[in-house]
């Protein structure tokens, strides 16, 4: 059965085009002087954008954003105004705020308001912060005095803070109040806020005062007082509170909600375990890409020329640091030209050296991000790093001397040594850089994951070049 919602949509898109009708199950189909083929265009693709809300109506809202990313801006504006206002706030909410920015922007600001409306205060700001600032002031406008009033306060926030993540749908009770009225109470709010995680206790100010147990509230006699029955010593979030210090809070204690309060103690609302998520998830995309020197903010949809801005600054870094590391090779020219087939093994030292410093690099950035390394620990990590390197380029480099003993024996055993030398520096050096070079990057107030791959492969390359064809050249 195809909802109420759509169906009425469907009526109001098919008189734009002069149409009885539109689809089967709405009514009688096209009349005569209906039937070009611009009409017939226009009766299949509503009738397809009213088949395809009938189907997200039916489906999760994760699932139902799933099918709306696969479809343009254009269509997926259509599908969203079918839908239920509800239905689409959920669905759209499950996007990308970039993703679902798009698509309101193709909607009517009317209908556009009606989904914004349905959506969480902080989701609600999150969209509107990517739509053009002309749009953003006309949506707001449409939005109910609650919502528009929702909307200005948590914009106050920058969007990295616990502030701008916050929502500010909050359960919370007078300090005052009895167990029975505050149950009763509850009852009441239950139709008006979302899940209730926790309910905190509050003066006459609002100032957070204690957070109770649903269990303990329960079990409690109804003629006490709520003040008896909470914890007053509760964990929460200034306002400005970094979201990677606010999410590592998260998963070192298993919260699932936590009280963000002003610097005078006000409760201003609560971050959620889900917001959490989406913020892990935000800031490991975002490492990977600066592992590469991608920005952060680049997307595969992106516009090309914002692609290009983010990269080509660390292309440019890596290009000097890539010349660096070349002029060791140019140093050594004559002796590249005397013995060809150094030339061979030089692509396998640079590589393996490579290879060993990313996977110590990974390793010292999780550690990073996830506070597990701190200064007393730091000697420990690097001799670690130390042994790991040393041993596994002794393994690689016997591999690689066997390799050349028996493909390249007429250049003498001294080859196999010059080889399996350079490859055990190598790697022990690029295991040691590979953790350095996060760890200096955040002394120096750096993002560790920004771009540390170039600046470790520079590096590698160069050790690895100096120590094979200075070998060369003293032994061969």
């Amino acid at each position: 059965m195809i909802s109420v919602g759509v169906a009425t949509r469907a009526r109001q898109i098919a008189a734009r085009f002069h149409l009885l009708a539109i689809h089967p199950k709405l009514g009688p189909l096209m009349t005569d002087d209906a039937r070009d083929m611009d009409e017939k265009e226009n009766l299949e693709r509503v009738s397809e954008t009213a088949r395809i809300s009938e189907q997200i109506e039916e489906i999760p809202a994760p699932d139902g954003a799933v099918v709306l990313r696969r479809l343009e801006p254009d269509q997926a504006a259509e599908v969203a105004e079918y839908l239920d206002p509800n239905t689409a706030g959920k669905v759209l909410a499950e996007l990308d705020p970039e993703d679902a920015a798009k698509v309101i922007e193709k909607m009517p600001p009317p209908e556009a308001s009606m989904v914004l409306a349905a959506m969480d205060a902080d989701d609600r700001v999150d969209v509107l912060e990517n739509v053009t600032s002309e749009l953003h002031e006309q949506l707001v406008s449409e939005l109910s005095p609650e919502h528009a009033s929702e909307v200005r306060e948590l914009e106050q926030y920058p969007p990295d803070k616990a502030g701008g993540i916050m929502t500010p749908e909050v359960t919370a009770l007078p300090e005052y109040l009895t167990v029975e009225q505050g149950i009763h109470e509850l009852r009441r709010l239950r139709s008006q806020t979302g899940e209730m995680f926790y309910v905190y206790l509050v003066d006459d100010k609002f100032r957070l005062k204690g957070v109770i147990n649903m269990r303990d509230l329960i079990l409690a006699p109804p003629d006490t007082p709520l003040h008896r029955v909470a914890r007053t010593e509760v964990t929460s979030l200034p306002a400005n509170m970094d979201q990677e210090d606010v999410a590592d809070l998260f998963r070192r204690y298993n919260y699932l909600a936590l009280p963000v309060v002003s610097p005078g103690g006000r409760l201003l609302g609560i971050v959620t375990v889900d917001d959490v998520i989406d913020i892990i998830s935000q800031e490991a995309a975002e490492d990977l890409q600066r592992l590469s020197g991608a920005g952060p903010g680049e997307r595969l949809t992106s516009p090309w020329q914002f692609s290009f801005r983010k990269r080509i600054l660390w292309l440019i870094v890596n290009l000097v640091t890539a010349c660096a590391a070349a002029s060791v090779v140019g140093f050594f020219e004559n002796t590249i030209a005397k013995m060809a087939i150094l030339a061979v093994y030089m692509p396998v030292i640079a590589g393996m050296g490579g290879n060993a410093a990313a996977q110590a690099m990974a390793v010292a950035i999780r550690g990073i991000a996830l506070g597990e390394v701190d200064q007393t620990r730091l000697r420990r990590v690097f001799k670690r790093e130390l042994l790991v390197g040393l041993s596994s380029g002794m393994v690689i480099g016997s591999i690689v001397s066997l390799v050349a003993w028996t493909l390249h024996f007429d250049h003498g055993v001294l080859l196999g040594v010059a080889v399996a030398t350079a490859l055990t520096i190598t790697m022990t050096v690029a295991c040691v850089a590979g953790v350095a070079v996060p760890f200096a990057m955040r002394a120096m107030g750096f993002d560790p994951a920004q771009s540390a791959t170039i600046f470790v492969t520079t590096i590698t390359d160069f050790v690895g070049f100096l120590s094979f064809l200075g070998l060369a050249h003293l032994i061969l």
